[in-house]
């Protein structure tokens, strides 16, 4: 069996040498470097994300490892993966690293004379929906805090909170999502797919909708990175249906889609949707019609999300407060 080469002689450091031994004592940056590249998945990414040199890194990561005892790190080619250990001690280090990084927004929270930001980043029909009223409270009991909104569907939510280009993120899920560790995820609504078509189509007849008979049809959906249409396409890969889903739009927000449907320029999937009250009707415009789908494609999840063991100054945990209200007068 052919033996592993050292990771640190790869990068043309000496197993001996007084860098090497200059790593042995555990210091926060090397728990930096654990919890870092747990985030970004490669070295040089790690390095690039924490102004290092690689050789800088790996230097960190083995002599944590040398300190400890055990592998936290598999490396395959560019890719490199965390070892149980590895995730074990990022889940007890991850929320130290974040109280420190909190370290200077707490300092200018107390201070009376910081400015103070709010960035939000959400999908536009949570936007104009379930966080309208929030907002309105919000600016009215915070005018002096700078409110940031960020429009998003979730799939770009995401990479926007993991970026630490906003402060929290409401968005949905899709089933099969990888999770996010680094993240506490507050669930605020579950929502059934639904169908929406004129009145008058086959579907709305239909003792029993297929995913065949939907996959024949025209869609009108959300844009592909929103939650509803990864998971859409999801159901009907599984399927072996993908080849055929006819996708004629994406609509960013639920008036437009469903304005689409009623002129006949396809049928919609979708779940915020289905809460939206059907355009009014002009002359040729068809009724619409709103039918239960959550045995094909089950349901969306919404969370709150943001980092874990992250100072929360007061003018955002206000912001979050509102928004778990109004969730929760929601269902």
């Amino acid at each position: 069996m052919k033996a592993k080469s050292n990771p640190l002689q790869r990068v043309g450091v000496a197993a001996d040498s007084p860098a090497r031994r200059y790593f042995k004592e555990v210091r926060f940056r090397q728990i930096r470097s654990l919890v870092e590249l747990s985030r970004h998945g490669s070295f040089a990414a790690t390095a690039a994300a924490m102004g290092l040199a690689v050789p800088s890194v790996w230097q960190q990561i083995r002599s944590l490892e040398d300190e400890y005892g055990v592998q936290f790190v598999v490396a395959d080619g560019s890719k490199v993966s965390l070892t149980d250990d590895g995730r074990m001690l990022v889940d007890l280090a991850a929320p130290l690293v974040e109280s420190f990084d909190g370290l200077r927004a707490m300092f200018e929270d107390r201070r009376t004379t910081a400015a103070r930001t709010l960035t939000v980043v959400a999908p536009s029909n949570m936007l104009s929906g379930a966080l309208r009223r929030p907002i309105i409270l919000y600016r009215q009991h915070h005018p002096k805090v700078k409110l940031v909104l960020l429009d998003r569907p979730s799939y770009l939510a995401r990479q926007v909170i993991e970026q630490d280009a906003a402060d929290l993120a409401i968005m949905g899920m899709a089933a099969g999502d990888e999770m996010m560790p680094q993240f506490q995820c507050l669930p605020l609504a579950r929502y059934a797919f639904h169908l929406m078509c004129p009145a008058d189509h086959a579907l709305v007849k239909a003792k029993i909708l297929t995913l065949a008979a939907i996959a024949n049809e025209p869609l009108v959906l959300a844009p592909e990175e929103s939650s509803s249409h990864r998971q859409i396409r999801r159901v009907f890969s599984r399927a072996g249906l993908a080849e055929r889903m006819n996708v004629t739009m994406t609509a960013t927000n639920r008036t437009l889609l469903l304005n689409y449907v009623a002129i006949g320029f396809g049928i919609a999937l979708g779940t915020g949707a289905a809460g939206a009250k059907p355009p009014k009707r002009s002359t040729g415009e068809a009724e619409i019609v709103f039918r239960d789908a959550a045995d094909l494609f089950g349901h969306e999840e919404v969370f709150l999300v943001q980092r874990k063991g992250r100072f929360e100054p007061e003018h955002v945990r206000t912001f979050r407060e509102l928004v778990v209200k109004a969730f929760r007068s929601e269902s």
